[in-house]
């Protein structure tokens, strides 16, 4: 079976060409900058609604259903044609709890300074980074999406870079809790581009530190690390009516624990992640293949992963994991700002010879209005 499955991925490759990431592009948030809009005042409003339920009885991964809605509306002021600040709130609703499980206060300075640009405060984080899931699970963007640090990216036809410094948990002296934070890298720099095909090099690195030197605790810090290459090939073919795109994009996957004093399962693994997409008129087909061996992920998705996020097998291990994953993906545009998604994602677990699944339904909703021009204001 291993030996059909690479092959078939292996004759793909030299058959097809394409873009061959999961098509996240509907749930980037990123703020970006309109010179035009200088000394003006904006509402952005910002609406996330969800069900994703995963039908999982394995021992690696939770089944569980996630329902409900996020809303984060902000006043955006452009005091310069390359300067944007925005000050608003984040609100999280799961349905079936009464009231709102995430209160939040958002503020985000963002300059624009050539191809690059400079992020303080909330990040243009969780899927705008760009990671594949055995480095970022999509579930994150519903459970954990507010980032909160420094970042800096740069974004071209083609070229894509992101670096960022998540800092998820703050100690103060006498704690009995220790600091947490996060980052990575994201970038993705196109080879080679003639005609409709075009060939990139992707390079992802996750880091993850829990530590500090002010609390109370004997806790060991901990020091994880996630990387990825990748090789992207990607062909849109003219004028067809039917088949919209073609694509392959391959990953080596690796996974190191430099702490000083090894405390996980595993202290070091990898993995072999290879992913091919066909976009339809209808919808868009992607089959993923996952080898993995000894591998813990610090923000992927539980099932890549060697160790168990079961809430009921906890401790259990797999060294290793072979999964065979299809994604059938849909968008339906309503309005210039409003979409509809689907996903149906079966998958086989090839180790424990099972068949599993999830489903979910999405709305983004995501309009600005303009409210005044602060020059206007100061000559009234």
């Amino acid at each position: 079976m291993n030996k059909i499955i690479l092959l078939l991925f292996f004759t793909l490759s030299v058959l097809t060409d394409g873009f061959s990431q999961l098509d996240n592009h509907l749930f980037e948030d990123r703020r970006e900058i309109f010179p035009e809009r200088k000394e003006k005042i904006y509402l952005d409003v910002g609406l996330l609604g969800f069900t994703k339920n995963n039908e999982y009885f394995n021992r690696i991964a939770d089944g569980y259903t996630l329902f409900g809605y996020q809303l984060y509306p902000s006043l955006t002021y452009f005091p310069a044609e390359n300067v944007r600040i925005d000050a608003g709130i984040y609100l999280q609703n799961d349905f079936g709890n009464n009231g709102f499980q995430t209160i939040a206060p958002t503020l985000s300075v963002k300059v624009k300074r050539g191809d690059l640009n400079i992020i303080f405060g909330n990040l243009d984080g969780s899927l705008n980074h760009r990671l594949i899931e055995p480095l970022y699970d999509f579930e994150r963007v519903m459970k954990d999406r507010l980032e909160t640090g420094l970042q800096a990216v740069i974004e071209k036809e083609n070229f894509f870079f992101d670096a960022w410094i998540n800092w998820e948990t703050m100690i103060y002296p006498g704690d009995s809790l220790q600091e947490e934070v996060s980052g990575g890298i994201s970038l993705d720099y196109q080879i080679l581009r003639k005609d409709n095909f075009q060939v990139s090099v992707p390079v992802q690195t996750v880091l993850y530190h829990q530590g500090g030197q002010i609390d109370v605790l004997d806790t060991p810090l901990t020091s994880l690390m996630n990387n990825a290459i990748g090789l992207a090939l990607n062909y849109q073919p003219d004028k067809n009516r039917v088949l919209k795109s073609l694509g392959l994009k391959n990953y080596f996957v690796y996974y190191t624990d430099f702490s000083f004093e090894k405390r996980q399962d595993f202290s070091d693994g990898s993995g072999l992640y290879l992913n091919l997409d066909v976009g339809l008129k209808w919808f868009n087909f992607m089959t993923s293949y996952w080898l993995g061996n000894e591998f813990i992920s610090i923000k992927g998705a539980p099932l890549y992963q060697s160790v168990s996020n079961n809430f009921k097998n906890p401790g259990y291990t797999e060294e290793k994991r072979e999964l065979v994953i299809f994604r059938f993906m849909h968008d339906l545009k309503i309005l210039d700002n409003l979409y509809f998604s689907t996903r149906f994602e079966p998958f086989l677990d090839l180790q424990n010879n099972s068949f599993e699944f999830s489903h979910g339904f999405y709305v983004n909703y995501r309009p600005d209005f303009f409210l005044f021009k602060t020059s206007s204001v100061a000559n009234d």
